[in-house]
């Protein structure tokens, strides 16, 4: 819906603006490229003067004035090791939760997954909307992974997290070594991102709210948001509870025909990949961490209904099939979603057993997780590190939605500009795994090579970094998307296109964001190579 808003304003500008136009641009065969991109300027134009009228949150601050809280940087370069320390071994817990409240359906919250110039006020509860967690050791020190079901997780909630699981580290003398928050990108569940409120009610208040003081009108719901902080927080204390010690195994299967990228270049991670925790105790369960780049976008983006979209129904499979808790957590997933095509063709009666077809593709992700049998196991070195970083906000779009209160990231003012904060992470496990921890949707070509050459990009821009599979090495590369923040997409600049072209442009800070992640990524490798 703000796609077409947008169009029909331009369309109107375009009519007074063409004539700006050069005569030989007619000519030229990258014409239509051409004249997206100053569509883009115009729309960057139009709505910097409406932005400009807005008057800025109190409570954003000079980038010289910020201060660091509830931070974890992780080990130092002398704390990686390439090998177990000497009686060494893996612990985990885990812990389950759901982050309903019960009141969903009252009219005061909404749906994440796309923008709606009306309310999109949730209309049916479908599925439980959950956090899963898992506390890790290699004997180092704890480190806590939460996923949620949701569109995306601010950094300043993860960071509202920390700050009150520290309460309890503190009391129990726990030694912490990060504390990282996963959404699983649910385009149906209650926003907890704050991007899908009351849009009309956000645009036309937020300057008298912003020079009072007052709150901007998110699409977070304070009660719900409360909850999910308590829970999360009460799953953490679970897992680190529910510790036990027990050996690691890493395997995968290629789900590639179940994966659709709706966007060249068509490079991704084909796999569904699993690290599978057996406790030494035998009568526990076991532990799987599974990992794939697919969005959740079962029932559309548009709906009002909440679902846990096709993670809920590959974790009750599972649950069922291998009596082994789930902890899923997203990929390098641009643009890459669900490919039905083999289930609709081979198997349809999987999809008869649901009254959603996001349920039939869960059951079969859940099939092949269950069906990898060659695994090595994982050597007991759990290496992480995180670094801040501060990522440049181009896109007047999401600066003006900034503005209105529906962006509830960490923002300050860096001149007349404006940057997120944000944090972006490497961990090791065992001596052939790395992984790269990313608060964004990043383009999987970013992340394993084969990004668009300069010859065939529309503003004819190069790439000039490697990949981090490059930077790596000789490790198995995993993507943990979507963690510690939703910055929205990481584009490299030589695929750049066009606000009038793609979904991704729209849904991102701008042509700058994937550089400055990258530079920041590459700065923690260094960190600790």
């Amino acid at each position: 819906m703000a796609k077409k808003i947008v169009s029909i304003v331009l369309a109107i500008t375009v009519l007074f603006s063409a004539f700006a136009l050069p005569a030989s641009a007619a000519d030229s065969a990258n014409f239509e490229n051409k004249l997206n991109i100053f569509l883009d300027r115009v729309v960057d134009v139009l709505v910097s003067g409406i932005s400009a009228l807005i008057v800025e949150p109190r409570d954003w601050v000079r980038k010289a004035d910020y201060q660091t809280e509830n931070f974890y940087e992780g080990l130092s370069k002398d704390e990686f090791l390439s090998s177990p320390a000497e009686g060494a071994a893996w612990k985990l817990g885990y812990a389950n939760a759901s982050i309903q409240t019960g009141n969903e359906l009252d009219g005061k919250h909404f749906v994440g997954g796309s923008l709606s110039v009306t309310p999109k006020n949730p209309t049916e509860i479908r599925d439980d909307q959950k956090v899963r967690t898992i506390a890790v050791s290699d004997g180092r020190g704890i480190s806590i992974f939460a996923s949620v079901d949701s569109y995306g997780m601010p950094l300043t909630a993860v960071r509202e997290i920390r700050a009150r699981f520290a309460e309890y580290a503190k009391e129990k003398n726990l030694e912490i070594t990060s504390i990282t928050v996963s959404a699983l990108h649910q385009h149906s569940c209650i926003d907890t991102f704050g991007l899908n409120g009351d849009i009309v009610n956000a645009l036309f208040t937020s300057s008298f709210r912003n020079f009072f003081g007052m709150d901007l009108p998110s699409g977070q719901n304070p009660e719900f948001m409360e909850n999910l902080y308590k829970v999360t927080v009460d799953s953490m204390i679970t897992a680190v509870n529910n510790m036990e010690t027990g050996k690691l195994y890493y395997g995968s299967v290629d789900i590639h025909e179940y994966i659709r990228d709706k966007r060249d270049p068509q490079v991704f991670d084909p796999n569904l990949n699993r690290l599978r925790f057996a406790p030494d105790n035998e009568e526990s369960d076991e532990t799987w961490i599974l990992n794939a780049p697919i969005h959740c976008v079962g029932n559309g983006a548009g709906g009002q209904e909440v679902t846990g979209d096709y993670p809920y129904f590959m974790e009750q499979y599972i649950n069922k099939t291998a009596d082994a808790n789930v902890f899923y957590v997203l990929g390098a997933e641009l643009a890459i979603t669900s490919q039905y095509e083999p289930l609709d063709e081979n198997e349809p009666e999987i999809f008869e057993k649901y009254e959603y077809r996001y349920g039939g593709f869960g059951e079969k992700l859940g099939q092949f997780a269950c069906s990898i049998t060659e695994e090595t196991e994982v050597a007991p070195i759990l290496n992480i590190r995180y670094t801040e970083a501060f990522v440049p906000v181009n896109n007047s779009i999401l600066k003006l939605a900034a503005k209105g209160g529906l962006l509830t990231n960490q923002l300050v003012k860096a001149g007349l500009s404006y940057e997120v904060v944000t944090e972006i992470g490497y961990a090791e496990f065992g001596t052939d795994l790395a992984v790269a921890i990313i608060p964004g949707e990043i383009a999987p070509e970013i992340v394993y090579g084969g990004v668009t050459p300069v010859e065939e990009s529309w503003n004819g821009k190069e790439w000039e970094y490697p990949s981090f599979q490059e930077e790596i090495g000789n490790k198995k590369v995993l993507v943990f998307g979507i963690t510690n923040d939703q910055i929205g997409y990481l584009l490299p600049s030589s695929n750049w296109h066009s606000y009038f072209t793609e979904n991704e442009e729209i849904v991102s800070c701008g042509i700058e964001a994937a550089p400055a992640v990258v530079d920041a990524f590459f700065k923690v490798l260094g960190d600790v190579k």
